[in-house]
């Protein structure tokens, strides 16, 4: 094959993984699946124990499919990232694969322990791939728009909208195990959109949010209108969720990403512009929830148990005594099976082996970091404890040398939004929606930091593809930098090998 014929289809195969991971973004909330394998363990949940393979699945085991022609053509050596950061991904990765050998259910953990195997390799792509953040603004505002119109919608007409064929639920507040908010008696729905539940839907419509509001304050494009009706649309919809666990995680990423600004703010103007088209963005944001805040303060005041309001409110009661009867379960679990723990994704079926009676639904317990440990033990546990803090870790080490872009800045607030919301939910680490959050943020987020290290060499993207594929022919193990495109060429930023 000629070079330029190799070059013809690497290029191909490069934009044709761009496209499927971009489809997978868009398609993280949705609840349109299949069934691997299919395990009835009554009367847990079928989710928990069976093999579920949803259409962001499919997308993305197509664009690292053709990440993979991409690199067997040029035959590129594949970074591994800030090195903590890869070093505690693929040691969790590790352990939950030897989880899967010693695990109460087998088939359940391998089915998980190859999920995050799947992930892996997503955050390899994206820390070898993602040159901008361009991409994933514009995929991640396509999900929130397609989720938002759906959840306004569900929650001004209190029913779901027949749109099952999309993958709704039927949804009907005056049904048993449809999330609700009650006030006096009264049953309101909470928007579901196209999701599993109202709290995954919250947590997908926050992470967006955050750096959908940096990207916007950060730059002066003709598109920032959409992106800023985008951003409105679906912050109604985050409020209509009513996930008290999305709402802390958005206000976390938002204030994480505001004061990362406000502390470079003396480097440069550019930062002080951002910090202030991003306090318009807010106040206007609040300006436009201000009236269906007013309007919905009884079921804010549920929610938050103002002046006692659980008494009147059994499911609110009942909510907050399960996740304490939920997580007190797990530290026992997990001090009996402290050195590998149950298996990944099994905690459920310990949960019903080691409560027979039990007053609740048998779930995991609502922490990641608490999932972990009952899953993969101990070592597990301080992988993902490491992937937890290691971002703020690089950022405090490498404070004085670092190039803190506006993207950094959105990456950092989304991490923030995640991982305060993995205080009080599990999907983050169990969830199908949740992890792919989770890994591509942690991918983003390493790929945004190495190209923050040093100073960028300005090299057209062309002439590093020439020039890598020339080199290629004489060594196998040659890897294209990554390029900052024009938008961020006044931070000149460059991406390094390793932190």
């Amino acid at each position: 094959m000629t070079e330029n014929r190799v070059l013809v289809f690497s290029r191909l195969f490069h934009r044709l993984a761009e496209i499927a991971l971009g489809l997978a973004i868009v398609f993280i909330p949705w609840r349109l699946r299949t069934n691997l394998f299919t395990q009835p363990i009554p009367p847990i949940y079928g989710d928990y124990t069976d093999g579920l393979v949803f259409l962001s699945d499919f997308f993305l085991v197509a664009a690292l499919i053709f990440w993979s022609f991409d690199l067997l053509l040029l035959r590129r050596r594949v970074l591994l990232g800030p090195r903590l950061l890869a070093f505690a991904l693929f040691g969790l990765t590790g352990m939950a694969l030897v989880s899967a050998i010693f695990s109460i259910n087998p088939l359940i953990s391998i089915y998980h322990a190859l999920r995050l195997v799947l992930f892996a390799g997503m955050y390899l792509y994206l820390v070898n791939e993602a040159r901008s953040l361009r991409l994933f603004v514009w995929t991640a505002a396509g999900q929130v728009i397609l989720q938002a119109w759906v959840a306004i919608a569900q929650s001004l007409q209190q029913r779901s909208l027949g749109l099952q064929a999309l993958g709704e639920l039927e949804l009907d507040p005056a049904w048993f195990g449809v999330s609700i908010v009650g006030v006096q008696g009264a049953r309101f729905l909470r928007a579901y959109g196209l999701s599993d539940h109202p709290n995954i839907l919250g947590g997908c419509l926050a992470f967006g949010l955050v750096v959908i509001a940096v990207w916007v304050a950060s730059r002066r494009s003709i598109w920032n209108g959409l992106l800023a009706a985008v951003f409105f649309a679906g912050l109604l919809a985050l409020f209509l969720t009513y996930s008290r666990s999305a709402w802390l995680g958005f206000l976390a990423g938002i204030l994480v990403a505001g004061a990362l600004t406000w502390l470079v703010r003396n480097r440069s103007p550019f930062y002080r512009e951002i910090w202030q088209r991003g306090f318009v963005l807010c106040l206007a944001a609040a300006l436009l929830l201000a009236p269906f805040l007013w309007g919905n303060a009884d079921l804010l005041g549920v929610r938050f148990n103002r002046s006692g309001s659980y008494q009147g409110a059994p499911e609110e009661q009942r909510s907050t005594n399960e996740r304490s009867a939920l997580n007190q379960a797990a530290n026992q679990i997990f001090v009996d099976n402290a050195f590998l723990g149950v298996g990944i994704g099994t905690a459920p079926l310990a949960l019903m082996q080691a409560r027979p009676v039990f007053p609740y639904f048998y779930q995991p317990p609502h922490n990641t970091l608490l999932n972990a440990a009952l899953e993969t033990g101990i070592t597990g546990a301080a992988f993902y404890f490491l992937l937890l803090i290691g971002p703020w870790l690089l950022l405090w080490g490498r404070r004085r040398s670092l190039a803190v872009t506006s993207e950094l800045i959105a990456l950092s607030g989304a991490l923030a939004a995640i991982s305060v919301v993995g205080f009080f939910d599990y999907y983050p680490w169990l969830l199908a929606p949740g992890r792919f959050w989770q890994w591509l943020l942690w991918g983003l987020w390493a790929a945004s930091y190495q190209k923050s290290l040093l100073p960028q060499a300005l090299t057209p993207p062309s002439s590093v593809l020439k020039t890598t594929l020339s080199n290629a022919v004489s060594s196998p193990s040659v890897a294209i930098p990554s390029v900052v495109p024009e938008s961020d060429v006044s931070q000149s930023v460059a991406q390094v090998n390793h932190a």
